[in-house]
């Protein structure tokens, strides 16, 4: 009788999960080069490799009232948020859906979208939370340091001028499989089991910076959805509840 509970409590975490996740993309819509998730679920059916061959396990009724729901990944969508033009000459956009910018934090080499980097007391160019933006042609050092008193120019390749001369470049590296790339917090990406190569032709666009993919209108959609189906999966649980103790209590006045 308890497994219609668990089905009915699987469908109710599963709408949380969405919630959470939907939640998330809404906060974040102001975030630069946000890219939002969607919650992935899986279905969960128990088997007893005893008897592979039962006719009952594998019906149809059985299947339904022994299934669950997990939630399998957030899937993070790489695909290009709105690029706004900024006027910053350290505000930089990747016209590149699988190129990002690395970056030198204390857990290691990261990966991010957001180009909307600044100046630091040592002239080094630097991510809003302090972390050296790298360079490509860095040998030992990861940072690129910017001489303020000269024109700062970046091309489409990342190449950085000074005064018109050709100096140091942007770190720009691209994935052939970005669904491998792990959110790790603060707007950043680690590589898990993949390697990056440089990204030749990443259309670097100074002056700009790319805006979170994420479409209020449609979030605001699947919240209510989501808040619906917990509402009625809420709903069954509790009806369950209900008819358990009737049941409970008709058995001991017999």
């Amino acid at each position: 009788m308890q497994n219609g509970l668990y089905t009915a409590t699987s469908g109710l975490l599963m709408q949380q999960n969405r919630v959470d996740s939907i939640s998330n993309n809404l906060a974040n819509m102001n975030t630069n080069g946000y890219k939002r998730d969607r919650a992935v679920f899986s279905v969960y059916r128990p088997e007893d490799k005893r008897y592979p061959q039962n006719f009952i396990r594998e019906s149809h009724y059985n299947k339904t009232i022994n299934t669950a729901v997990l939630l399998h990944e957030n899937s993070a969508n790489f695909e290009m948020g709105h690029i706004k033009e900024t006027g910053n000459k350290f505000d930089f956009a990747i016209q590149q859906d699988n190129a990002f910018f690395a970056i030198d934090t204390p857990w290691g080499i990261r990966y991010t979208k957001d180009g909307a980097f600044t100046i630091n007391d040592n002239g080094e160019l630097v991510t809003a939370e302090g972390y050296r933006v790298m360079s490509r042609n860095a040998e030992g050092t990861a940072n690129i340091v910017v001489d303020q008193n000269a024109r700062f120019e970046v091309d489409k390749t990342g190449t950085i001028y000074a005064n018109g001369i050709a100096g140091d470049q942007l770190m720009i590296v691209e994935f052939d499989d970005v669904r491998q790339l792990q959110k790790v917090g603060r707007n950043q990406f680690a590589a898990v089991d993949i390697e990056p190569t440089d990204a030749d032709n990443a259309g670097v666009k100074q002056g700009y910076i790319e805006e979170a993919n994420v479409d209020p209108i449609a979030e605001m959609v699947r919240m209510i959805e989501a808040s619906r189906g917990y509402e009625m999966y809420a709903k069954v649980v509790q009806t369950h509840d209900e008819i358990s103790q009737k049941a409970a209590s008709q058995i001991l006045t017999q």
